[in-house]
């Protein structure tokens, strides 16, 4: 029975061209390992999209009633927790009105971002420098922003990335709300003049140019990059599941059709790679990756649940980060390891980071909210969301100068 109703699931989406009218986020409730395997083959199915797996499953409206009937005969519970997607996604423009250039409190496309590093450098031209890294698999610049005061003097470094997921929006305007704040705060604030004469920050915007730009013109619930799989109709790879280190692992798919598909072997994607070069080309004390959505923040593993040799440093940086958030907004961001505390993930930053870099302070971040919008956050939310993360960058940064 429950082979014939995957069946007819498989069919349907695969044959389902997408639109989000009437698309659903059910709020499952799996309670233990035997859920967990008769949710698995759900994450293969073209057009069931786990936002967080296991617990949101956006569905496509001629699929709800045989998912749901796999989800019953399956013992699941489960509450529709968006009943239609495409109102969260009408309403995540809000039009925020802004005084400055650039309006912060907005959404924008990846020529604006890319606008927006101009002017950080024309503006600040003492702090701020641009580079290209590489290119994406449609030819986009990977521009890095780098952020710092020549004191001509050897300086730390920090890395930060945002849109590895295209569809996180949040993820890029809140980290540019941030940046913009170390830049223009370097002449009032004594604390952001000892960090930017400490560190080099680099800044990656949109670590997936191509799939980002197609969550604007094409699918705005699109999370993998754009290239093509061989002998597959299903295009991208999940970036964060393509890293090399325990690539393949628990918590990444073989599949191409899935919105975890690690890709063909590791690093085979022209975004990972030039991000993996960079980063092997300097030594770095803090590596950042900011996502949405779920207010986490994320040591390693994620693709195993033993503690990492270095947790202790790890769990008093996270617990000094999460409270700085938490004294801005009164959000109660929860710390751990990726794995136990979110699921299993494998050829992550956070565990490149630490495994193959040997980065103490690799992190991810997920940030607002903990899914009444999922990845359709309104422009509202976006300015409180890089407040809070801003105070905890800082409080991080300063940790790990002084530690």
């Amino acid at each position: 029975m429950l082979r014939l109703v995957l069946l007819s699931i498989c069919l349907a989406t695969c044959l389902e061209a997408k639109s989000y009218e009437g698309y659903q986020v059910l709020r499952l409730a799996p309670l233990a390992e035997r859920d967990l395997k008769a949710l698995n083959p759900l994450q293969e199915m073209p057009n069931l999209d786990f936002w967080n797996f296991p617990r949101d499953l956006m569905v496509p409206p001629s699929q709800l009633e045989s998912v749901k009937e796999y989800l019953d005969i399956s013992n699941i519970e489960f509450d529709v927790w968006i009943p239609n997607v495409q109102s969260k996604i009408d309403a995540q423009f809000t039009g925020q009105v802004s005084t400055d250039s650039f309006n912060y409190g907005a959404y924008h496309t990846l020529n604006e971002i890319y606008d927006w590093i101009d002017s950080m450098v024309a503006d600040y031209p003492n702090l701020a420098s641009k580079s290209s890294i590489g290119t994406s698999h449609e030819g986009r610049d990977l521009t890095v922003l780098k952020i710092g005061a020549d004191t001509g003097k050897p300086k730390r470094n920090v890395w930060f990335n945002s849109l590895i997921h295209a569809r996180e929006w949040v993820s890029g305007a809140a980290c540019m709300y941030m940046a913009n704040r170390l830049m223009s705060e370097f002449s009032t604030e004594e604390h952001v003049v000892f960090l930017l004469e400490t560190f080099d920050f680099y800044y990656l915007p949109v670590t997936n140019p191509d799939g980002y730009v197609y969550t604007w013109e094409g699918d705005r619930m699109w999370r993998k990059t754009r290239s093509p799989n061989s002998g597959s109709f299903c295009v991208g790879t999940d970036g964060n599941r393509n890293f090399d280190f325990m690539w393949g692992e628990r918590g990444s798919s073989r599949f191409t059709c899935s919105s975890t598909y690690r890709g063909s072997s590791a690093l085979s994607e022209p975004e990972t790679e030039a991000v993996a070069a960079f980063v092997r080309s300097k030594d770095f004390d803090i590596f950042l990756d900011y996502h949405a959505y779920s207010e986490l923040m994320l040591s390693s593993w994620g693709y195993t649940s033993s503690l990492p040799d270095d947790y202790d440093a790890m769990h008093a940086a996270m617990k000094e980060t999460t409270d700085a958030i938490f004294s801005i907004h009164g959000k109660a961001y929860h710390y751990g390891p990726s794995g136990p505390t979110l699921y299993a993930t494998s050829g992550t930053t956070v565990d490149w980071g630490y495994g193959d870099r040997g980065i103490v302070h690799s992190y991810t971040f997920e940030l607002r909210d903990t899914g009444e919008y999922g990845f359709a956050l309104p422009e509202d939310q976006i300015i409180p969301t890089g407040e809070e993360n801003y105070a905890g960058f800082v409080a991080l940064c300063v940790h790990v100068a002084r530690s």
